[in-house]
């Protein structure tokens, strides 16, 4: 009996758990951590790096091995009339192995291409993921701008409607003039025309969310604007995934060219084969024939084949010198012009925080505290005060968004 009792107590503690389960997610909200978390683990393009790493590994540990051995079976020197295999002394079943050998360093040539091609690959996937970060960031900002700006707008625009309801229960009673009823309709009005672009600013926003992580771009956002780790003071672009990856790219052209290099070398090729041959038709036996030969290439036309080959991959290690280098100064520009945003940022946001908006907000409440009649002056004030707080909010953003920018170039611990 006393197990029967607790099923309807179980049941209604299952209940509220359930119940309190959204509720729970919806306060925890889609932090910046938790969407960086789940990008990294679901989005495709990540992943497919990944696969290209894996790829790169499995070529690196086959590629400097020999050609696998051939082997041959068949009949040899059959008389054609009557095709009897113990007529001809010549007439024998045959088994042979072949093996092909390249010149000599080009395995050497082809692992170092292969090593070279999967340290690309892996610094290709580390920039990557810093890239996802970055992209992730982004658009997680302009999220929270969007949806804090709103929360502002639909404050003020509270106070906004409540003083448009008092000014229309003032007219009536012949205490105001139908200005002041027409102005502040206006600032309702002006409220109305601002959310629907911060409202496309948050739908875009979610969109490109769905991207990486579809099954939560439509979850909330915490309150909190998160802080990033501090970016360093220098930069080095050598130590940059994009750059180590160009460098790896130059270092598989030189085995290109060593590959190249080895083609004015004779390959050659070892075949091993033993015939076995039957008895004469009187019955003599006949001994069974083992062969052995060597086949060498011969590259001596070498102007139409290994010096164009040879011309091509250095040609290509030439490029991609150039591009390596057209990297490093991308980098370095990127991050001069990043490292100057982000000072003027964070210069303005300083200025914002410790003198504007605080002097906007007393003048506010000097305002309201005045008890003036004519309303015009507090609605401006809170106007002047509500644009405040949405640029400094937008200088938030746009900081930590510059300050991913630097992450991006400087790196950071995963």
């Amino acid at each position: 009996m006393s197990c029967v009792r607790a099923v309807p107590r179980i049941a209604g503690f299952l209940l509220i758990a359930f119940i309190a389960a959204p509720a729970a997610r919806a306060e925890h909200g889609l932090t910046l951590a938790e969407a960086e978390r789940l990008a990294l683990e679901r989005a495709p393009w990540y992943a497919h790096h990944r696969a290209n790493v894996e790829a790169a590994a499995e070529r690196a540990a086959y590629e400097g091995q020999l050609p696998d051995p051939q082997l041959s079976l068949g009949l040899l020197n059959v008389p054609t009339d009557t095709w009897k295999l113990d007529r001809e002394d010549m007439t024998m079943a045959m088994v042979g192995v072949r093996q092909s050998f390249p010149p000599y360093g080009a395995l050497d040539a082809r692992t170092r291409r292969a090593e070279q091609t999967l340290t690309r690959e892996r610094a290709r996937l580390e920039t990557e993921r810093a890239n996802l970060m970055r992209q992730v960031r982004a658009v997680w900002y302009e999220l929270y701008y969007a949806t804090q700006g709103l929360r502002l707008i639909e404050a003020t625009r509270a106070l906004a409607v409540r003083d448009l309801e008092a000014a229309e229960a003032r007219f009536r009673a012949a205490q105001d003039s139908p200005r002041a009823v027409l102005r502040a309709r206006q600032t309702v009005a002006r409220f109305d025309e601002r959310a629907p672009m911060l409202r496309a600013s948050a739908a875009r926003a979610r969109a490109s969310l769905a991207r990486w992580i579809p099954e939560h771009a439509r979850d909330p956002l915490p309150e909190a604007l998160p802080l990033l780790p501090a970016p360093s003071e220098t930069f080095d672009p050598a130590r940059h995934p994009e750059t180590r990856a160009a460098q790896a790219e130059i270092e598989a052209m030189r085995a290109e060219v060593d590959m190249a290099l080895t083609e004015y070398k004779p390959g050659w090729m070892l075949d091993l084969n033993y015939g076995v041959r039957r008895p004469m038709p009187d019955g003599t036996e006949r001994p069974n024939l083992a062969t052995a030969m060597v086949t060498l290439d011969l590259p001596i036309f070498r102007s139409q084949r290994q010096d164009r080959r040879l011309a091509e991959s250095r040609s290509k290690e030439v490029g991609a010198r150039l591009e390596a280098e057209d990297k490093r100064r991308e980098l370095e520009a990127m991050y001069g012009a990043m490292r100057a945003e982000f000072e003027a940022l964070d210069a303005r946001v300083r200025v914002f925080e410790e003198r504007l908006v605080p002097s906007l907000k007393r003048e506010t409440e000097i305002t309201l505290a005045g008890f003036a009649r004519e309303q015009v002056e507090l609605r401006d004030a809170r106007m002047r005060q509500l644009d405040a707080e949405l640029e400094l909010l937008r200088l938030r953003v746009d900081r930590s968004k510059t300050q991913a920018e630097l992450l991006y170039l400087t790196g950071e611990e995963p």
